[in-house]
């Protein structure tokens, strides 16, 4: 039988989950900014820095599991009743925000959509073999910014992240790029310790009453 105990569990353990895996990137996102190299402009120093890019991938894919997770605490029987006005409203804010990510997520992180790719190549004139002495630089610096580029702008109709087309190698359309995911990362970022706080809240009275818990460590 489900009780109040066993889904603050459950959803502990999705949030930390998340959370966890969300420092996890968040940390290799800011070792990635920290490097520094004498030629900035050189293969190697593209390769590297263009690796980040992998990191916001797997951050967007991220926010699928995080939209799933604000429906899970809203839409459950046992703990939905109990949600405050200050986590109800931060749920439905984050729950809306990761909505607009999901469209982006299919086309890069979920199915890697291979007409995004076509599209690409037919934009770029990009025909046959890559013969490159820097495919690697090539790759991580360029193409996948042209990934994340194209995944963005043709999902804008469904997502609405912004309000037009953008040029992640323009300056300006980087800037934008870079706070709107900044933004809202943070907001996700945020989620566990709300959440967690809230859960110990409605749920240290029946804890307490818990005498046969089993495992390794004793939560």
């Amino acid at each position: 039988m489900e009780t109040i105990t066993t889904e603050i569990a459950a959803i502990q353990v999705k949030s930390l989950y998340l959370h966890f895996k969300t420092v996890k990137i968040n940390e290799s996102i800011l070792n990635t900014n920290k490097l520094k190299f004498a030629n900035p402009a050189s293969p190697e120093a593209l390769a590297k820095k263009g690796e980040l890019l992998f990191d916001v991938i797997d951050a967007i894919t991220l926010f699928e599991n995080y939209h799933s997770l604000c429906d899970d605490v809203l839409n459950s029987r046992l703990i939905g009743p109990k949600l405050t006005e200050k986590v109800s409203a931060y749920l439905k804010n984050l729950r809306k925000i990761m909505a607009q990510w999901k469209h982006v997520r299919n086309k890069l992180g979920g199915h890697l959509n291979i007409e995004n790719i076509t599209s690409i190549c037919d934009k770029h004139n990009f025909k046959g073999v890559f013969i490159s002495n820097f495919i690697e630089a090539d790759f991580k610096a360029i193409l996948l910014n042209m990934l994340v580029e194209e995944s963005v702008n043709s999902s804008l109709n469904k997502s609405q992240l912004f309000e037009g087309e953008i040029t992640l190698t323009n300056p300006s359309d980087l800037g934008r790029f870079v706070t709107k995911f900044m933004e809202n990362w943070n907001v996700a970022l945020n989620l566990n310790s709300i959440l967690l706080e809230f859960l110990y809240d409605i749920g240290k009275s029946e804890k307490l009453k818990v005498t046969n818990e089993i495992g390794i460590i004793k939560f």
